[in-house]
């Protein structure tokens, strides 16, 4: 059975903005990924025998069937495929679940990724791209090996750009949120931007997230988080993605420790994490 150890990294937005809606009601967004030092571990393995998938989370509660992202990716590449492989994949999680970090995304495109080297590489970067745009909005930027990217149209439209080196302190306030409700009670007003920002125009929308406010008005702990961390020093705090994690930006990553003490000294679940 051949085999591969993988490492899923976690990603944070550091700008979010919602510029339109599709017919089918997805939303169009602008936005700037940043891969971070937080990894889901994968070990994938394959078999030339008797088709399946045996998926096993052993320290989550996380399913281990259709509803995992990561099986989900598995099964869709031996469809694609037609290949008759046994698929293991073991998955230790260390992203927060629902957190707005991008863990199911990056499982799936580590194992659309892994699965394809393991099978001799049947699939080409746009087949692989397709099939990852097909599983979710962030599975594509995963599949990169850029560690940062601008997304555009639903988060799919790529485009690899260079980020500053920073340390992020990550607060998860103990519960996830629905990306799927998080979208659902956004509602577009005239105020929205247009979809001209150029790349080079990225730090005048920095630190900017359009979804912050409605998920405020709901969870007042993610603003309480936000203003910690700027009382900490933080160059800026803001909600990842949907949420429910809160990061601050740092330069330094003795300021950064400075803040994860005084965080977890509130009982809060702090990382301290640093671009890729």
């Amino acid at each position: 059975m051949n085999s591969l150890n993988l490492l899923a990294p976690a990603k944070i937005n550091l700008f979010l903005l919602i510029q339109g809606q599709r017919p089918d009601g997805y939303h169009l967004i602008f936005t700037l990924f940043q891969k971070v030092s937080l990894w889901d571990e994968i070990v994938l393995s394959i078999a030339h025998r008797e088709r399946g998938i045996y998926l096993e989370c052993p320290n989550s509660n996380l399913s281990s069937g259709p509803d995992n992202l990561a099986y989900r990716a598995a099964a869709l590449f031996l469809r694609e495929t037609g290949l008759d492989l046994q698929v293991k994949i073991v998955l230790k999680k260390a992203i927060p679940v629902g957190g707005g970090l991008g863990g199911g995304s990056s499982d799936a495109a580590s194992v659309l990724r892994g699965l394809n080297e393991l099978a001799g590489l049947p699939l080409g970067p746009s087949d692989l791209h397709l099939l990852a745009s097909s599983l979710g909005a962030d599975v594509p930027f995963f599949l990169l090996e850029a560690p940062a990217a601008i997304g555009r149209d639903i988060g799919t439209d790529l485009e690899v750009i260079s980020t500053a080196h920073r340390w992020y302190v990550l607060v998860y306030p103990g519960f996830p949120i629905s990306t799927r409700w998080v979208y659902s009670q956004y509602v577009l007003t005239s105020q929205d931007r247009d979809t001209t920002f150029g790349t080079n125009r990225t730090e005048t929308v920095m630190w900017q997230n359009d979804l912050e406010g409605l998920v405020m008005a709901r969870y007042p702990e993610i603003a309480q988080i936000k203003a910690g961390l700027v009382s900490y020093g933080a160059e800026a705090a803001l909600m990842s993605g949907s949420g429910s994690t809160v990061f601050g930006a740092f330069l330094s990553k003795p300021d950064a420790l400075m803040a994860v003490s005084g965080l977890e000294a509130n009982g809060l679940n702090v990382s301290l994490v640093e671009s890729l």
